[in-house]
């Protein structure tokens, strides 16, 4: 099996039912009737639980990850190839957060190596199932709530202190004392992950009663009224408790930074970055790995061990990705990863707009607003809302945009873009 093109070709992507997912968001992205079940995840990429499949002329569909492994230097290039070997560096996604996902870490692609490969002595029961790293960023395309990288030593000794109760007090004097910031934050992280099981439920419930106490008491004009952040703190803190009623880490948000991204705003997470998603619609790319160390909030395995050795209290997401703009249409972000980059195109017209011609290798091109046609090598395909086209490295031609619409395009990163802000 050879697939050379032409390109684009149609990529048929799976969706990921997870049960934080919406029943509504990504159908009414793809202009289609809202599902019986939670769709959490479209994947677009070639991971092998869930590769995407390509659309052949005859009708026939082959899966990417298959696609890649026969022919990896026509889908990859000889550059994409010799970095990576054969395999799709990246995994792009569309998001739809109706509740909030797991609190994780992702590791270093040096400790991920080593782990994988039995170089180190990893604690725990947690074993890395893969030697790559799994850096991401999310680009939202509507609000996108997360709590992401720790807040600042005194103001989560703040929040502690509000609740005003004994477990409160205890874990807010933990935050003032002698030591680096990225010591008493780490401390704090690992108080509470390894909270004693008898006193969880205690713990929880004194949270939960403090939080909605300080939420009904202090109206706008009370003289202890709470600002806004302190009741989106406390407002998602409530929610997170009748998720997980056992769970110390619904005091997540007193311990990290609670972030709003506005459509349009993009953040990137490194590694070592405790995070979760709470609630939104975005698109986001990252490694194509399954390196993930979760600390909470989850029904899932929870590798405390491993995720403490790997969590980095020094460590803050992004928000200030260093962007190019390529073209009037077309605008990159370019983390300093090379596992991926991404660029939005705007096609304001049915007039052809050009791509950039300097990104090279494997693409996946995702429609958000349209319909649009994705032009290449004397090859065309129309694209709706919610569907993507792939173009591999033999597409031997410059690629279009036809609108009015938006396109997003992933590629892999480790390529020289201009003027780069």
């Amino acid at each position: 099996m050879t697939v050379l093109g032409p390109w684009p070709q149609r990529m048929v992507n799976p969706i990921r039912t997870y049960d934080w997912g919406s029943t509504t968001a990504l159908a009414r992205l793809q202009g289609r009737a809202a599902s019986d079940r939670t769709e959490a995840e479209l994947w677009m990429g070639a991971h092998s639980s869930d590769p995407s499949s390509l659309v052949q002329v005859d009708g026939s569909e082959v899966p990417l990850d298959e696609a890649v492994t026969t022919d990896p230097t026509a889908l990859l290039g000889s550059h994409v190839h010799e970095l990576f070997g054969a395999r799709l560096p990246f995994l792009f996604k569309v998001l739809a957060i109706a509740r909030p996902l797991s609190l994780q870490v992702h590791p270093t692609a040096d400790r991920a190596r080593a782990g994988f490969e039995g170089e180190i002595d990893i604690p725990g029961d947690h074993d890395y199932t893969d030697p790559y790293p799994k850096p991401e960023m999310l680009y939202a395309l509507e609000p996108v709530d997360a709590l992401c990288g720790f807040r600042a030593a005194d103001e989560a000794g703040r929040l502690f202190s509000l609740l005003g109760t004994e477990r409160g007090d205890r874990l807010a004097k933990l935050l003032i004392g002698h030591g680096s910031e990225q010591h008493l934050l780490e401390n704090v992280l690992r108080q509470l992950v390894t909270w004693p099981a008898a006193d969880r439920a205690a713990l929880v419930t004194e949270i939960a009663e403090s939080s909605r106490r300080l939420l009904a008491g202090a109206g706008p004009l009370h003289e202890d009224a709470l600002s806004p952040e302190d009741r989106r703190t406390l407002t998602w803190t409530s929610r997170l408790v009748q998720q997980h009623p056992k769970d110390p880490m619904v005091a997540a948000p007193f311990l990290l930074d609670l972030i709003r991204l506005e459509p349009g705003e993009v953040l990137f997470i490194p590694a070592g970055t405790p995070h979760a998603y709470l609630y939104g619609l975005g698109v986001e790319i990252m490694g194509n790995s399954d390196n993930v160390l979760r600390a909470g909030l989850t029904h899932k395995h929870v590798a405390i061990e491993e995720m403490l050795h790997v969590v980095d209290g020094d460590s803050r997401p992004a928000r200030d990705v260093r962007f190019t703009w390529l073209s009037p249409y077309e605008v990159a972000w370019a983390p300093e990863v090379a596992e991926f980059q991404l660029t939005r195109i705007w096609a304001p017209q049915a007039a052809p707009v050009a791509l950039y011609p300097g990104i090279a290798g494997p693409q996946v091109l995702l429609c958000t607003s349209g319909p649009v046609t994705v032009a290449c090598g004397g090859a065309s395909l129309d694209l709706l809302p919610g569907q993507s086209a792939f173009v591999g490295a033999s597409g031997g031609g410059a690629i279009s945009v036809s609108g009015p619409g938006e396109v997003f395009r992933a590629s892999a990163g480790d390529q020289r873009l201009p003027g780069v802000a």
